[in-house]
């Protein structure tokens, strides 16, 4: 095989432990001309003496692990770091692995050739064959894609073009750029330091062209003003990005020719790394007494004396910087540098001080209080789906929409810089969805709890409905967009102060009245006579018992916004009352309310899940034939399921929940089995319905044991037999069965096995690549 036959020109090759230039006079004589020999650095100065002119590409291999924090397109390993190949995963900057093959066997050659094949049993790469290049053969490895890195900060500088001539070549791009911090021996780093580059966005695609022209050692962090892909911290800007472009407008030229922060914004800065990026792992003390100073959260020394510096930084500019985790927070508050509260959270998720003593701990109120948040839609989805698609999928979810408009340009320049940590960019989708280009405000009265890994995903969120609507829109805007094109479209407060935070910087005139008439109506959803117990608490209303003059009755209560479903579920219950016994009757319609008996219902809990009791066969046949008496009436609940019948031992049964209640077009009334109740809406369905799927398997066929034919018009023999076929399969297969319980623990069994023992096994391949140069 001929690898170089791979290969373009411009491709970069990184030779660890080379101790002559032959290879690189081969490459050379190709036209590759990107090569870096890493040589141990007892043989360096003959290795140099004897390459002539391309002496300069030898550089000193000062540890083995310098080729795991390198970029280039081919790894060369001699035969004395073969053993790196056990960690061929870590090579995240790498395409093809070359390493030194023998023809003499040799215990070095037999672990090489184990550690190939274990990377290629692994998936982490795969045989290419064998090259031979200045004299010596090689096997090649191809990394594949998926263990090849994703767009990320770290890049890697060659000591060939060194900090001096980085910068001297982005001055000749006019790159709008600064070194960040460390830089006072600039153009020397001190041994293990790298270096931190803010650039602005417009030039950011120059400087990653510029670091990856050659094949780099030098560990180099870049960070786009406003926190563009793979050029951000924690999703977020590394800075906030009026401040990342106030420190390039003001960045001075350093002794070494490289772009630098002004003293002032050196400072603060700083300060605003060692408190919100570092925390107590800064060594900063802490008021906290508790928290103990000194040390990072292992009870290591921190790497540079952040107190000692920041002092210096200080007293350079005249400030008298307090010196205090604490106090230098607030003193960032007062000169305008602490991060925005959604940004504070990003922050909170890796920085524990940051989680304690900035997070604000108003974040969610009591469950039964109403919760504003804000939704800002992006702007490619404004080119997809109307702004009304959004607020239908909002207002489906229970949440009231009080404002939805377009930004105007300066609320978009403000939600752009201070929303979403700065940082709008595609993030996990092939696209980005752009910038804030309009806001939804909206109240939702019954906070869903945030679990599983929703919760580990968003752990600032208090409210699951959030998360299912931006899901919602996101699969309307799939729908309609190629694979390859989509984007997120939309982006959430997490909590009250988020979004109290957004309306502020969407529509600052609008906070008063936005707080007037969230105000208004909360209250007008709480109770006006006593409560004797709460029975549910929905997106959209709130059923309780309550006092009243005929004694304890039902009263359900709307929400504001859906009053609509008010309307028919009482126009439906005068209507459908005289003329079904199964339907109560009202005993009292309010502004945002009615009333309706108490029932004693005998029936068992069924859950809102299928798995539990069955629904006794008498009940369920009176529940069929009062759908059917609805049904001939050219009426569908829609909602209708055995969780929305009572069986009172003295009055009988009765049906529940008509807010959904549906009145069929003349002559357009389906076969009953056919009927939503049992099937769903179809698609294109005008009228509401409910969140979530609305077929008989789902609703209906885990609480009765019967395909759907048969509970309409099946005999009760063969309903008899159909539901002991159905016990016996759940007994044997079902979820709940003892088999399935016992494979889903067998099966948890296994994962945490196979987790323990690939830990265990990276662990020893990070161990044997360690000792690779022994």
């Amino acid at each position: 095989m001929d690898l170089l036959s791979l290969l373009p020109p411009e491709s970069r090759v990184i030779d660890v432990g080379a101790t002559n230039a032959d290879l690189a006079r081969t490459l050379a004589a190709a036209g590759l001309t990107r090569y870096l020999g890493l040589v141990p650095a007892e043989q360096l100065d003959q290795a140099r003496t004897s390459a002539g002119a391309i002496g300069s590409r030898l550089w000193p291999l000062n540890a083995p692990a310098q080729a795991l924090r390198a970029s280039c397109d081919v790894l060369v390993l001699r035969s004395p770091f073969a053993r790196l190949l056990w960690v061929v995963r870590d090579l995240r900057d790498v395409r093809f692995v070359a390493v030194e093959h023998s023809l003499v066997p040799s215990p070095r050659g037999v672990e090489a050739d184990v550690a190939r094949f274990v990377s290629r049993l692994r998936g982490a790469a795969s045989a290419r064959g064998r090259w031979t290049a200045g004299g010596t053969r090689f096997a090649v490895l191809e990394l594949t894609p998926k263990h090849r890195a994703q767009p990320r900060p770290r890049h890697y500088l060659s000591p060939v073009v060194g900090v001096d001539g980085l910068a001297q070549q982005l001055e000749r791009e006019g790159v709008r750029y600064a070194a960040l911090r460390w830089f006072e021996t600039l153009p020397e780093l001190a041994p293990g330091e790298d270096l931190d580059l803010l650039v602005a966005d417009v030039d950011l695609a120059t400087v990653h062209r510029v670091l990856a022209e050659e094949p780099g050692t030098i560990p180099v962090d870049v960070y786009s003003e406003t926190g563009l892909e793979g050029a951000d911290f924690q999703n977020a800007a590394y800075y906030p990005p009026g401040l990342a472009r106030q420190m390039l407008d003001h960045a001075v030229t350093h002794s070494s020719g490289t772009r630098v922060p002004c003293p002032t914004d050196h400072l603060h800065s700083m300060a605003y790394h060692a408190v919100y990026h570092k925390g107590l792992r800064s060594g900063l003390p802490s008021t906290d007494s508790a928290r103990g100073t000194g040390s990072d959260a292992a009870g290591d020394p921190p790497e540079h004396d952040y107190t000692s510096v920041l002092r210096d930084l200080a007293q350079a500019v005249g400030v008298a910087l307090p010196g205090t985790l604490e106090e230098i927070d607030g003193y960032l508050a007062s000169v305008g540098w602490r991060p925005p509260p959604d940004t504070v959270r990003r922050l909170a998720t890796v920085n524990p001080w940051v989680r304690e003593h900035v997070v604000p701990e108003t974040a969610a109120g009591p469950e039964q209080t109403p919760e504003i948040s804000v939704f800002f839609v992006r702007e490619r989805a404004l080119t997809v789906i109307g702004l009304d698609d959004v607020t239908a999928v909002l207002d489906h979810f229970g949440f009231e929409v009080l404002e939805a408009r377009e930004l105007d340009d300066e609320a978009r320049s403000r939600c752009t810089s201070e929303a979403r940590g700065g940082n709008w960019g595609r993030g996990p989708f092939p696209e980005s969805g752009g910038g804030p280009a309009a806001v939804i405000v909206a109240l939702h009265h019954a906070r869903q709890p945030v679990v599983g890994a929703v919760k580990v995903r968003y752990p600032q969120l208090t409210n699951a409905e959030v998360y299912f609507a931006k899901r919602r829109i996101r699969e309307l805007v799939d729908a309609r967009v190629p694979t390859g094109e989509r984007f997120n479209p939309v982006h959430s407060s997490d909590d009250v102060v988020d979004a109290w935070h957004y309306i502020e910087l969407a529509m600052p005139e609008q906070i008063d009245a936005l707080h007037a008439e969230a105000d208004r109506r909360a209250e007008a959803f709480l109770p006006t006579a006593p409560v004797v117990a709460e029975l549910s608490r929905g997106r959209r209303a709130r059923v309780q018992v309550v006092q009243s003059p005929q004694g304890p009755v039902v009263r359900k209560t709307y929400a504001e916004g859906f009053r609509r479903f008010l309307d028919r579920e009482v126009a439906a219950i005068r209507e459908l009352g005289p003329l079904v016994d199964a339907v109560p009757p009202l005993v009292e319609v309010g502004p945002n309310w009615f009333s309706c008996p108490l029932y004693e219902d005998t029936l068992p809990p069924m859950g809102s899940l299928p798995g539990g009791r069955l629904v006794p066969l008498p009940v369920l046949r009176q529940m069929v034939t009062v759908l059917r008496q609805i049904h001939d009436l050219g009426y569908d609940l829609v909602d209708a399921k055995p969780q929305n019948f009572v069986l009172d031992a003295r009055i009988g049964l009765k049906i529940l929940d008509f807010e959904f209640a549906y009145r069929y077009p003349e002559g357009q009334v389906p076969p009953f089995a056919r009927s939503y109740n049992f099937v769903g809406p179809p698609p294109g369905f005008a009228g509401d319905v409910p969140v979530g799927p609305t077929t008989y398997d789902h609703r209906w066929r885990g609480h009765t044991g019967l395909p759907l034919d048969v509970l309409v018009d099946g005999s009760p023999a063969s309903q008899h037999l159909h539901r002991a076929l159905f016990r016996m399969q759940r007994m044997l297969a079902g979820p709940y069965s003892p088999a399935r319980r016992g494979a889903r623990v067998a099966r948890r069994v296994l994962v945490r096995a196979r987790s323990r023992a690939s830990r265990t096994f990276t662990a020893w391949t990070r161990h044997r690549a360690e000792v690779a140069a022994r």
